[in-house]
């Protein structure tokens, strides 16, 4: 699926609940941040359906998270939030239509108990900061938080909806099929290293070596392939032309006043003479 660039999705300061996104909130969810420990998944308007059909459903997941501090007017010096986001084809299409186009994201304050702040989800919506400062004195004033429903926990709370330009990194071309095999034997090899003892690194070693000559042996099996084809139809193409031409220099010597006039047809009507076939 394509991948974003990264992209702010929330500031330091006021949240849609009545609290305070924190400074540090910012810095621990940057921190601590792990798709394999609790995954961030992107949703509408902080709604997960039950069906992957419905306009609620998931459209895509955060994947990396990094705090930095503000450099431009007017929020100079605060700290901001940034994700990046493997997004679904449909999450693509809905930004390029400038749907959804602000975000708010949903924090635990203090995750698993470990008393640090975590991102727990990412929604697009099309409702601004403004919107977001009304529904934060709303709730601050309600006895009963209209957004319960919508949190994985009663302690977590929705940040206020920030603009943000979600831009799709540009798709790398496809790399040789030998760099595939020797990138996917390394990606296996580095999944398990801490399995790897010190009296393996020389087993470690040798695979690797085994790998990258497996590589560089299938990039020459394809180069090679390449240029015999090439070949192929290079000599193909020269013997068609030699034909043609040996066709046109023998029409061109042949007269055509030594044709004769075609023999008249057999058969006759009793009136004039007949030609019979010599059988």
């Amino acid at each position: 699926m394509p991948k974003s660039r990264p992209f702010r999705v929330a500031v330091e300061g006021a949240t849609c609940d009545g609290r305070t996104l924190e400074r540090q909130h910012i810095v621990q969810m940057a921190q601590r941040f792990n798709p394999t420990v609790y995954g961030a998944r992107v949703n509408l308007e902080h709604l997960r359906g039950y069906s992957p059909n419905s306009d609620f459903r998931a459209y895509g997941d955060v994947i990396s998270v990094k705090a930095e501090e503000i450099t431009e007017e007017p929020l100079k010096g605060k700290m901001g939030l940034y994700v990046q986001v493997d997004a679904t084809d449909d999450l693509v299409a809905m930004k390029k239509n400038r749907q959804k186009i602000y975000h708010s994201i949903e924090v635990h304050p203090s995750f698993a108990d470990t008393g640090e702040a975590y991102l727990m989800g990412l929604a697009c919506t099309d409702s601004p900061a403004s919107l977001g400062t009304e529904m934060m004195q709303f709730c601050a004033n309600n006895p009963v938080n209209p957004l319960s429903s919508r949190k994985h926990d009663p302690a977590c709370f929705f940040t206020a909806s920030v603009e943000s330009t979600m831009e799709f990194e540009d798709e790398q071309p496809p790399q040789d099929e030998g760099k595939n095999f020797f990138a996917r034997i390394k990606s296996l090899l580095g999944g398990t290293q801490q399995q790897f003892s010190q009296q393996n690194g020389e087993n470690r070693e040798a695979i690797e070596a085994i790998a990258e000559s497996q590589g560089k042996l299938l990039d020459s099996t394809t180069q090679l392939s390449t240029a015999v084809k090439a070949k192929a139809d290079a000599t193909e193409l020269q013997s068609l032309r030699n034909d043609f031409k040996a066709l046109e220099e023998k029409l061109k010597g042949q007269d055509a006043e030594q044709y004769n006039q075609r023999p008249p047809a057999t058969g006759g009507d009793g009136q004039s003479t007949q030609h019979l076939a010599d059988c």
